[in-house]
């Protein structure tokens, strides 16, 4: 099928555009050299992004604390200890992440990771142990 080159100021142009589009679909052999006079042909992907990624990768978390001004509470689930101003106050920070902790994604509950009760005993222990206290009640 050979059109004559298209003019956008004709009366109708959506139509004799979708009817082009309609009979390629339905197997017609347009001539997109004639309706798209002085275009050429751009080859494109078959995948979006040839499975190249473009996105950064994530940082390792830091796991040197004291840059920050932190002491390090020197346990895997918590990162930094702090003190506060009024000495007799604690601040405990750690980064759950099943990117740097694996183990994380074995306790699920309707496809969402939770953490175990366990984790959570053992960081009420450990944040004790720093502040002197031995036991969880």
């Amino acid at each position: 099928m050979s059109v004559p080159a298209l003019r956008r100021d004709r009366p109708e142009p959506e139509t004799l555009w979708r009817a082009l589009a309609t009979a390629h679909l339905r197997g017609a052999a347009v001539d997109w050299h004639a309706v798209f006079a002085g275009s050429r042909v751009v080859p494109l992907p078959t995948y979006a992004f040839q499975r190249q990624r473009y996105w950064l990768e994530e940082a390792a978390a830091p796991t040197d604390v004291s840059s920050a001004g932190l002491d390090s509470a020197g346990h895997p689930l918590l990162g930094a200890a702090v003190v506060l101003s009024s000495g007799d106050e604690y601040v405990f920070t750690g980064r759950l992440s099943v990117a740097s902790l694996p183990w994380l994604a074995d306790h699920q509950v309707m496809d969402q990771v939770l953490l175990p009760g366990a984790a959570c005993v053992e960081l009420a222990l450990r944040a004790g142990d720093e502040v002197g206290c031995d036991r969880v009640e």
